[in-house]
């Protein structure tokens, strides 16, 4: 019989994120720089602004390396940005803030940010403005071969139309997945500061540590305890269960649904390194925090299988929000 804790409470904080979503990729590595400044409004947060900022200037410092993408009828192509000669191509391409780009971000080398005073003109009428300004250097690699087609997003209920990423506090919280082909799934999420190990379930046996086995064209919800998502044979299995919460009035973070086709060796995980979080109803109630390493040394694991398994790895990320 398996023992599993069944019940987790996710504390979600204010972070900012690298801009890294995983396709698989060639082998050289650029260094690139871009930069880009969006509006500061007063029906969005400087967090959420920024993040804009952020993902754009990621758009341009890829498209400055390997060129702007281009779609004209039923023809591709890559345009340089510095002479403006265009080839036809039928690669595979990346999406970053609803844009196309033919380039992965390995490693964020630096971010700036500032204000930008300016003014814009509404029916005769001169408005002051600010700009929040992002520059960004990275290092990047070309897109080479096409992903995996698997499907995943998160729900806020056990029914796939629930399909969201805007979430209340006190939500539950349950993942979607289905992959064509057999493989391994860890799902991570991350606040900034630390790195919370969602799947492998908790207290696993040993031979599930290094991915949750998913079979071929089978459809998964992950996170529920009910009968029809017992996805072992034991009657006595407990999934973990997730309630969500928020630290501020509207939270930003980020998702990491890692796909292998091969297990990976897991990092080094701490068990209930928030617990102090929790209230003593909430551990009396039997709630319990998800096994947890620092956001920076799950980067560096999750870059290095990168480099090695680059052929048999690729990464979802999905933004969620939180609003108290």
């Amino acid at each position: 019989m398996f023992t599993y804790f069944n019940m987790k409470r996710i504390t979600i904080l204010n972070i900012l994120f690298i801009v890294s979503p995983f396709i698989l990729l060639s082998q050289q590595t650029v260094k690139t720089s871009g930069e880009a400044q969006v509006e500061l409004t007063e029906n969005r947060s400087r967090q959420e602004v920024k993040k804009e900022a952020k993902d754009m200037a990621t758009v341009n410092a890829l498209e400055r390396a390997f060129g702007s993408v281009i779609i004209q009828g039923n023809s591709t192509y890559i345009s340089n940005v510095n002479t403006g000669e265009k080839t036809e191509t039928n690669s595979v391409f990346n999406m970053i803030a609803n844009t196309s780009v033919k380039g992965e971000v390995v490693e964020v080398i630096s971010e700036k940010y500032e204000d930008v005073k300016g003014y814009k003109v509404i029916e005769g009428n001169k408005i002051e403005l600010t700009d929040k300004l992002c520059k960004i250097t990275i290092k990047a690699r070309e897109l080479a071969e096409p992903p995996v087609d698997f499907t995943t997003f998160p729900l806020a209920c056990i029914n796939i139309n629930c399909k969201t990423t805007s979430f209340a506090e006190n939500d539950d919280f349950f993942l979607y997945f289905l992959s064509p082909i057999t493989g391994y799934l860890s799902v991570y999420l991350d606040d900034g500061k630390d790195s919370q190990c969602l799947l492998p379930y908790s207290n696993m046996p040993v031979e599930y540590e290094s991915g949750m086995p998913v079979k071929a064209d089978r459809k998964y919800v992950f996170f529920s305890n009910k009968p029809e998502h017992n996805y072992f044979e034991d009657n006595d299995f407990e999934e973990d269960v997730y309630t969500l919460s928020s630290e501020s009035k509207k939270d930003i973070n980020r998702l990491f649904i890692i796909f292998s086709k091969t297990p990976l060796n897991k990092p080094k995980l701490v068990s209930n390194v928030k617990t102090g979080q929790l209230t003593k109803q909430e551990l009396d109630e039997g709630y319990t925090m998800p096994k947890t390493l620092k956001s920076e040394d799950f980067q560096k694991w999750l870059n290095k299988n990168r480099s090695y398994r680059k052929n048999d790895m690729q990464v979802e990320i999905i933004d969620i929000t939180i609003t108290k």
